[in-house]
């Protein structure tokens, strides 16, 4: 009998440890500021969400904002070439009587890219959905160069009337071009462009920076489950134990 019990024992307390113990999926590298992102080929399939604020004439706007959730869909080779596919979902959620367009998201990126500002096709630089163009240069308000911008304007400094409004969510899907072999990047200096802006007298058009906000961790009761195995796996012992017990001689 107490060859048995010490199965069930062990298999009771195997249980319950693997119920406790779920390996989380590890997801990109971000800078101690949150204002950069390492992204490698493991982050295949996986996403992080950036949370941009609004800047007018270099005065933050409370409620001028938006957020961009990036997709990382791998990497892909070209010829000797490396090309990076993202799917990219971005959102205007200005707030508190702010409404705006964001018409334009740009970033630097820690090694050179192919054929920004070319037209696209395979090897290039480019971008397909809610915007048609990939360009270079600033955006204003003293914001400063980016490596690379998606908008429907001729420039990162607008123009056109592309983007999402306030309260919508759409979806465009880049793809960075680089020279070798690459399996890793680093994306800084995110940023968006704010186009008919009102709600504030400071005027019709801004910026807006871009953070890493990590989510929520879950709440500990998702460990409810493994309470409830191990109860089980613990019921299950004691009703093997008293049978074992009825068997015995008095």
């Amino acid at each position: 009998m107490k060859n048995i019990i010490f199965k069930l024992s062990a298999f009771y307390a195997f249980g319950a440890c693997f119920m406790a113990v779920v390996p989380s999926a590890s997801a990109f590298t971000f800078s101690p500021n949150n204002d950069s992102v390492t992204v490698t080929a493991t982050d295949l399939n996986q996403s992080f969400e950036i949370n941009f604020d609004g800047n007018v004439k270099t005065t933050n706007v409370e409620g001028l904002s938006s957020k961009a959730t990036f997709t990382f869909l791998g990497f892909t080779t070209v010829g000797s070439n490396t090309e990076a596919n993202f799917d990219i979902s971005l959102s205007n959620t200005s707030s508190n009587g702010i409404t705006s367009r964001t018409s334009a998201l740009g970033f630097n990126v820690d090694k050179t890219l192919l054929g920004v500002g070319n037209p696209g096709g395979s090897g290039n630089t480019r971008v397909s959905g809610l915007f048609d163009n990939d360009r270079e240069g600033s955006f204003p308000n003293q914001f400063g160069n980016v490596d690379v911008c998606f908008t429907d304007g001729n420039t990162c400094q607008g123009g056109s009337n592309g983007g999402v409004s306030t309260g919508m969510t759409a979806t465009f899907s880049p793809v960075l071009a680089f020279t070798g072999n690459v399996t890793s990047f680093t994306l800084s200096n995110l940023g968006v462009r704010y186009q008919s802006i009102t709600g504030t007298s400071l005027g019709t058009s801004g910026t807006g920076r871009g953070f890493y906000v990590a989510p929520t961790p879950p709440s500990k009761k998702v460990s409810e489950p493994t309470t409830a195995v191990a109860i089980a796996l613990f019921a299950v012992s004691a009703s093997v134990v008293k049978k074992k017990k009825q068997l015995l001689p008095a």
